[in-house]
């Protein structure tokens, strides 16, 4: 930790100045080995020749949409806002699927400009003229002509020398982080210089960084994992950091365990993902490529911002076990916007902590390990325990009372590294950021919307708390019900459904939700794989589907980081909107 700064700015113009030709960020193009590189030098030097040309178009505190590909592009325009005093708002480049979503954030922001590059800026313009659809010319056009446009791939690096200190405080917003909005509209989360400052200081003990170890990241530089995770962090920690794009990745997930493993070569490594990406390293990375690969390096391998399966944590470990990974390198976490990042983390090196609990009586939010049958067993992974300095609760989300151990209830925390807020939301800031648990005086709780338990200072995530489906009395979590809908037959497409609760006939009723993999959708047999479907559920959960809809592939509904949206897959549902092979008719209960 460098403790005598206080903002981000000072650790880049400290690092630029003590080490300036040292290679902070490597950048490997998509679909080649070419890579291009920032020093802290250069990084700081961009960032002043930005910032200058900023503070000669906006004002302090304005806020800039980035709109940029993942790349060193966007690493430069993010640290100029923060030199020029302007508030950076990460957004995905736009195209025909998101700008209704930025349009949104924009009006929310009430952002002043539009940071980005020529090329994007012409694609924007073109799809205003020539989009697929008319909506999409609509919305593009409305996008265009919404917000000024300033492309910082034009201003000089000569621009530097103009650059006047913006003499930043800890307590001033440094960015904007919108909400993946999964399950409502996204809100834009204030963090401030301390939120950061703080959250680096709690991963840096946590994962137990330092200039000695690497990081390589493939992550969405535009949501707080990718962002502060793998790209500011480094820079805070002095880690030399390799990254990738999200495209490269998904393509080809070898690419990343070929990045890790030569990078590997130079000192022991940083880098993780959320659960799918090791689950599509399972399945996608075939045994002959396995044996190039020296994964003996990769010390600590992060999983976090989507429920952790034990399986999948079983699964990879096996599969590279011969490239020198080793299961204890897992390393579980529990965090999101709100919090800045970081939440819970465990230790380093250690085997992630799986129970096997009652899934019964986890019904009912008890957990016991105690089970009459076998197969009433379900697993659950720590995802680590309260950071030093914070404070984790389990709170009733009804009474506001704090739950004993063993019992699930809506994980609240306070600390350092909490947001201030919602921008320009009071109301919601207000039910969400400064909660009270009954009987606790002189603290004020965020409240998460995550559902949870500890054990042994332990914390297992169970659900969302929205998401939570009733029926009967009993308490079921989509995420388990759309695990075993997916594994239930090889012709549906893994994270891609949903499964949720509606009043049909008076009566809580479960519908399901799926989408079918392209190479089955002229070769399968529709009511043969519903039943297997509603066999599966009614072993594994003792429900029985009122309605099973297998739709086309690749129109799920997701979030742009990836996160399912189960409340846009029920509006669909009911509107009559989804892209549906065939329906299958209410279920006789």
């Amino acid at each position: 930790m460098i403790s005598k700064f206080t903002t981000l700015i000072e650790v880049l113009r400290h690092r630029a100045s003590v080490t300036p030709q040292t290679v902070l960020y490597s950048f490997i193009e998509d679909g080649n080995e070419r890579k291009s590189e920032f020093t802290y030098s250069q990084l700081d030097e961009r960032a002043r020749a930005i910032a200058s040309y900023l503070q000669t178009k906006i004002n302090k505190n304005d806020r800039a949409l980035l709109l940029y590909q993942p790349g060193l592009d966007y690493i430069e325009a993010f640290m100029g806002c923060l030199y020029a005093g302007v508030i950076p708002v990460p957004a995905y480049p736009p195209d025909g699927r998101n700008l209704k979503r930025l349009l949104h954030v924009i009006n929310d922001a009430n952002a002043a400009i539009a940071l980005s590059t020529e090329a994007i800026y012409n694609n924007v313009s073109f799809l205003s003229e020539n989009g697929a659809s008319d909506q999409i010319r609509k919305e593009s056009s409305e996008f265009v002509q919404n917000i000024q446009w300033h492309l910082s791939d034009t201003i000089a690096t000569a621009e530097a020398d103009k650059w006047n200190d913006a003499d930043i405080t800890k307590e001033d917003v440094a960015f904007l982080q919108y909400t993946s909005g999964s399950t409502n509209n996204p809100k834009g989360v204030i963090v401030t210089h301390h939120n950061l400052m703080t959250n680096f200081d709690f991963s840096e003990k946590a994962f137990e960084m330092s200039p000695e170890r690497q990081m390589v990241s493939w992550l969405p530089p535009y949501h707080d994992m990718g962002l502060i995770g793998g790209i500011l962090q480094p820079l805070y920690s002095g880690m030399r950091t390799t990254l990738i794009s999200p495209v490269s990745f998904i393509k080809k997930p070898l690419k990343w365990l070929s990045v890790i493993s030569e990078c590997g070569k130079n000192g022991k490594i940083i880098s993780g993902a959320p659960n799918f990406a090791y689950e599509l390293c399972v399945n996608k990375i075939s045994d002959d490529q396995i044996n190039d690969l020296d994964l003996s390096n990769w010390t600590l391998a992060f999983n976090g911002a989507e429920p952790i399966r034990a399986a999948t944590l079983e699964a990879f470990a096996e599969k590279f076990k011969t490239t020198g990974f080793k299961k204890e390198h897992f390393f579980p976490v529990y965090g999101l916007a709100e919090a800045t990042l970081l939440v819970s983390a465990g230790n380093v090196p250690e085997l992630p902590i799986v129970k096997k609990v009652n899934k019964i009586l986890l019904e009912e939010n008890t957990v016991t390990e105690k089970v009459e049958n076998e197969s009433d067993f379900i697993e659950k992974v720590g995802c680590g325990v309260e950071l030093k300095g914070q404070k984790l609760r389990i709170v009733d989300p009804a009474t506001k009372i704090e739950c004993e151990e063993n019992t699930v209830g809506e994980i609240w925390i306070s600390g350092p590294n909490v947001a201030k807020g919602y921008w320009e939301n009071p109301e919601e800031t207000e039910m969400t950021f400064n909660c009270t648990i009954e009987n606790e005086e002189d603290s004020s709780y965020f409240r998460t919307g995550d559902l949870g338990y500890l054990n042994e200072n332990q914390l297992y995530v169970t659900g969302r708390l929205k998401d939570l489906i009733i029926i009967r009395g009993k308490n079921h979590y989509p995420q388990d019900i759309e695990f075993t809908v997916q594994n239930s037959h090889e012709a549906l497409r893994k994270d891609y459904g949903a499964a949720f609760s509606l009043d049909l006939n008076g009566e809580e009723q479960l519908v399901i939700i799926q989408e079918v993999k392209r190479e089955f959708k002229r070769k399968i047999d529709i009511k043969e794989i519903s039943n297997i479907i509603r066999s599966a559920v009614s072993k594994e959960h003792q429900l029985v589907p009122a309605h099973i809809i297998l739709i086309e592939p690749s129109t799920f509904p997701k979030t742009s980081s990836g996160k399912l949206q189960r409340r846009a897959s029920k509006d669909q549902f009911l509107k009559n909107e989804l892209k549906e092979l065939e329906t299958e008719t209410a279920y006789s209960l």
